[in-house]
Order: C-alpha cells, then structure tokens, then sequence
C-alpha cells in the first residue's frame, strides 16, 4: 500500500508524464497513439511575421559550423543578412532583409524620409533552392561535408545585396550562399512593384566564380554588385567566411550591366582580411571624398575602413585604413573601436534619417535588424550603438504546436505561410474540439495587407517517376526524409513510431474536419525481424571473411482515405497485425510500428482539424 507522500510523488509523475487527465485516460485504454489529442503542446516561433510579439524585426534563426580561430569547427548563430535600398520608388529607403533559413523579407518603409517606419515584413519569392532532392547541379564536394541531407542547406546563411544593374530605378538581387555559391535574381516588376521570380533552375541564376565547382575557394559568400573599376559595369565584391582565406574578393565583370559574368581569370584579392573572420562587406564615401569606400564586418562585431587610394588600379589589393572608433573617425585600437555587438552580425549602409550622413543598418545573430545613426561628420562619421528597429507586434508570434509528433510542414519545399498550431475554442471557435481541450489545425497565415503578392503558389514540380503500390513502397520507406522526398511543396506530414502486438486486431480512428484538403491518407506501417540461426562467417576470396546473419523480416501495412467536411466527422479502419510473407513472424510478440498522416492542403486558405487520434485493440 502506498504511503502519502509516495503515493503523491506518484501522481505527480503521472502528470508530467500523461499532461492532463485526458491524456492519462488515453495512455490507460491502451491507445498505441502518445498525444493522440494534441493536448500536450510546445512553443515554436512564428517565421512568417517578420516581427515579434515585441513588434522588432526579426527573421527566422538557425545556427551553421564554420571554422573557427583555432581551426576547430563549431555552430554558430547566423545573422540576418540586409540589404537597403528603394523598392518601391517612393523616395524612402525599404530594408530587404534574408534570414539564415533562407526567408527573404522586405520591409517597406511607411514613414518618412526624415523619421522611416518599418510595419512588417513581406516574404518574397526566391528560395534559392529547388527542393530537397539532390539537384544535379549540386556539387559532389557538398556532400563530403558531412551533413545529413547537406544538399537541402544550400539556402542556409543566404547573404544579399541590392543593385540597379540595368540603372532603370529597378533593384535586382544578388545572393551568396553557405557553399560559396552565388545567384544573380532580377527585378522582373517594376520600379513601384518589385518581383523577384523563383529560378526554376538555380545553375541558371548561379553566377560562378570558380572553374571546378568540386574545388572551392571558400564559403558562407556576402556579395556585392558594385563598379570598382569605373567601366559602367557592376562587378561582384565577395566577402567570405572561412578562416584560410579571410579576404574581401573582386570579380571584374566580363559581361554587361544588366547580365553580369564573372571568371576566376578576372579576379583577385581586393581587401586583406588580416585575420578577421566572417567578411561582410558594405560600400560608403567614409572620409567625404566623394568616392566609395569598403566598410567590412567581421565576427568579433568590429567594422573595419578600407579607405579606396585614388591611385587604385586593376591588380592593386587595399589594406586597411583602421576601425570605425566609438568616439567618431578612424582608431587603430580594438579598444577604442566602435562595435555591432556580440557574435557575426552583417552590415548595410544608407540614410534612413535624411540628414546627408549615412547611417549602418545591422543584421544581428539573434534574428533582429538594427539601426546605427550616424552622429558625426561627412569626413569624420560618428555611429550611435545599433538599436533594434521597431515594427507592427505581432500577436501570433509563436504557435503552439503538438509534441509527440514528427511533422513536416513543407517549409524546406517551399511551403510558405504553413503552420500547424494547438487551439483551444477559445483561441479559435472554428476549432471546437471533439476530445479534451485541443485540436491540431493546419493552415495557412497570409498577411491581409502587402505591397507585393505573397508567394502562396511557389510549388517544385517534383521529378517524375514510376510510383508502386503501397504506402511504404510507394514513399521509399517510412522515415521524414523519405516521406518527403519528390513531394510537391504543400504536402504536410505527421509521424510517429509506435509500438504494435502481433496477431492483435486494432482500431485506427480520427476525428477530422476541413476544406481544400487533397490526397488525404492516413498509413500504419509495421516491420518485425528475427534471427533464424547462429550467424557464421564466410571465407572469401583473397582471405576476406563475410559475417553471414540468418535472419527473416517482414512488413505490413493499412491506409484509410482522408476526406474531411465542414464538420467534424470520424475516418477509420480496423486491421490485425500480421505478416503474410514471413508467417513465421506472426508467433513474435511484438512489431515495430509508424502511423503516418499525409496529405496536401490547398493555398491560400485550405485548412484541416484533426483530433481523437486513436489506435487501440479491437474489442
């Protein structure tokens, strides 16, 4: 018999461990299914705003390896990376601004030139990624890396930059890349509307800088278009982020304004890093000559003048001049530097105030765009500490989102404005949910206001190829990546593994409710293996030896079709759990199992509800 307090600790370890009473009779009535009514939640951050709950300009976060000092490799937060210039020919500087997800954003400035206002961010198109298969054009090298999927990562740690390549008031975008790729977009809108069109193949959009592809002569590209040699064409200034080469690099164009082509023949070193890391250039008159100078940002948050000697010539590599100082001008003294803040951050200049001076726009490692005005003189610039930009508080700046499951929303497809979030009727009356206190709703979050269409209906057409029967053959196997894998952007996925008897008849039901919801399909999946025999090793030939493993393995598998109307209604199916290959099989006790439900949601405003997600035995 239990005593009070234990008894009590018991209790409470039910609690943490079932959530509520709800979960706690579900995990007792033998549901195979942990959360099955999305009662037990997790905070995830909302990505499509553009601004927090707190109304800052932000952007997704995401942290990359990189070298560091002491040739170690290690994580590190990446910045948003921003770009200023008029999008929308009103005579006000906008912020174009790239997460290290690869989100590229707008923010349009609604105020004046002489005090500007940023009310949110609007998602524009180009992804700088096809889909999250291995392109063709992606480079072997890539995946020595190491990383899981490393492909899918190509439009991590995007760097922009904004330039009038065609001087027809229209700002086209160039972007770099983790992998020391660089892309060339051009503005197809207008001076008043810009477009920026999705490459449908991104070697046409490259703008390469190295003969061999397999061989790379750095990563994590912060480019610039910008006419270093006065021959009325922009060439391409590359900051970089690895530690071998540390340098500021110029590509003379050997193409035209409006269509830029670079060689490795047509490049050197323009700006010596000596020893600082993570590069990011920007381009402003620092001493009030009236020619541009290169102002570089580097990850111990200093930024470095490199003031042009108006002697330059092709070949010449500049030196640097000295660090912005705290106190105005120039300082040879780390101590005596002005400084961006902690971590890598990236750097734009323009004047967001009107007063003549330019001021230092600051993309920050924890997601937020700041604001350094500039205080001092033409000749002698003084910059106030980078303050966060303030827009519109956005009240659903985190969603609430089921744990339990693995779900893929097709973000990395290029899904835009998905979620998936918990609510209650409270939060949400549409919701009304038929089992305890949530449901799960998945839908789409498109601003009601913008300048410049959202990019609802981007879509990869996936590859084509001959699909057989089955839910496991069909999707290659079970797991997220191979779920997803030739998936059309809106395809959303939950998953998780359970835990099935064998010979044990079950009933697999929901509760569902939506519109717009396609392909709709709900799988449990299962597998069971057993060893037959001693394993014995084989002598090959040439002395080799094989290990030679006699076992037997088998798997099964069921599917009800997902059709949800305007009112919640049930979907279900009864099964038993068998093997019919491997019979064997069938005198094992247990089978390893996933439940998988799929299906793809309609855009702009498709939304399904599901709730009750149960699997028990069949009484």
């Amino acid at each position: 018999m239990f005593g009070g307090m234990t008894f009590l600790r018991l209790s409470l370890a039910l609690m943490l461990l079932f959530g509520n009473s709800a979960a706690w009779a579900q995990a007792t009535a033998g549901n195979a299914v942990r959360n099955g009514g999305f009662e037990r939640t997790i905070q995830t951050a909302n990505i499509w705003g553009g601004t927090d709950r707190d109304g800052y300009l932000v952007g997704a976060r995401a942290s990359l390896p990189v070298l560091m000092a002491k040739g170690e490799i290690s994580a590190q937060p990446m910045p948003v990376s921003v770009a200023v210039g008029d999008m929308n020919g009103d005579g006000k500087l906008d912020i174009m601004a790239a997460d290290p997800q690869g989100f590229i954003r707008i923010y349009f400035n609604s105020g004046s030139p002489q005090e500007p206002k940023f009310n949110f961010g609007e998602l524009t198109t180009p992804y700088l990624t096809i889909s999250d298969t291995l392109p063709p054009w992606t480079p072997p090298g890539v995946l020595a890396l190491g990383y899981e999927k490393a492909w899918s990562e190509r439009r991590r740690g995007i760097r922009i930059g904004l330039v009038d390549t065609g001087n027809t008031g229209k700002l086209d975008l160039v972007a770099g890349n983790y992998f020391g790729e660089i892309f060339f977009v051009p503005n197809r809108g207008s001076p008043q509307s810009p477009q920026f069109q999705q490459p449908d193949q991104l070697n046409k959009a490259m703008l390469p800088t190295m003969k061999d592809p397999n061989h790379r002569w750095g990563n994590l590209f912060a480019p610039l278009l910008f006419d270093w040699d006065s021959d009325r064409r922009p060439d391409l200034l590359i900051g970089e982020g690895s530690y071998s080469a540390n340098n500021i690099h110029l590509f003379l164009n050997q193409g035209s304004p409006a269509a830029p082509a670079f060689s490795e023949e047509k490049s050197q070193v323009l700006a010596l890093g000596e020893g600082r890391q993570q590069l990011h250039p920007a381009l402003a008159d620092v001493d009030g000559d009236g020619t541009m100078d290169l102002l570089v940002a580097d990850r111990e948050g200093l930024v470095t003048a490199y003031l042009r000697p108006k002697t330059w010539k092709v070949g010449d590599a500049i030196r640097p001049t000295g660090f912005l100082g705290k106190n105005g001008g120039l300082t040879q003294e780390s101590s005596e530097a002005f400084t961006l803040g902690s971590g890598i951050n990236t750097i734009s200049t323009g004047d967001l105030n009107g007063d003549g001076l330019f001021d230092l726009i600051v993309g920050k490692p924890n997601g937020r765009v700041a604001w350094s005005p500039n205080k001092g003189s033409k000749d002698k610039p003084k910059f106030e500490p980078p303050k966060d930009i303030q827009g519109d508080k956005n009240s659903q700046a985190t969603w609430t989102q089921p744990s339990g499951w693995e779900i893929d929303l097709g973000v990395n497809r290029g899904n835009f404005y998905v979620y998936a979030n918990c609510p209650t009727a409270q939060d949400d009356p549409a919701a009304q949910p038929k089992e305890g206190t949530r449901a799960v709703k998945f839908g789409y979050d498109v601003p009601s206001k913008s300048v410049i269409p959202p990019p609802v209906n981007l879509v990869f057409a996936p590859p084509a190829r001959k699909q057989a029967k089955g839910a496991t053959d069909q999707l290659r196997g079970t797991t997220m990546e191979n779920l997803t894998v030739d998936a059309p952007s809106n395809r959303i996925v939950m998953r998780q593994e359970i835990a099935l008897q064998i010979g044990t008849t079950y009933n697999l039901s929901m509760q569902i409710k939506g519109s717009k919801v396609l392909n709709g399909k709900a799988y449990v999946a299962w597998t069971a293996s057993k060893e037959t025999g001693e394993a014995r090793e084989v002598r090959g030939e040439r002395g080799s030896i094989k290990r030679v493993v006699n076992r037997i393995s088998d798997k099964g598998e069921i599917s009800i079709d997902l059709r949800p109307g305007a009112s919640w209604g049930k979907a279900g199916n009864k099964f038993k759990v068998e093997f019919a290959k491997e019979k064997e099989l069938n005198n094992e006790k247990t089978a390893t199992g996933t439940l998988i439900i799929m299906f793809e949601l309609g855009k702009p405003d498709g939304t399904l509800y599901l709730d009750d997600v149960s699997l028990v035995p069949d009484k």
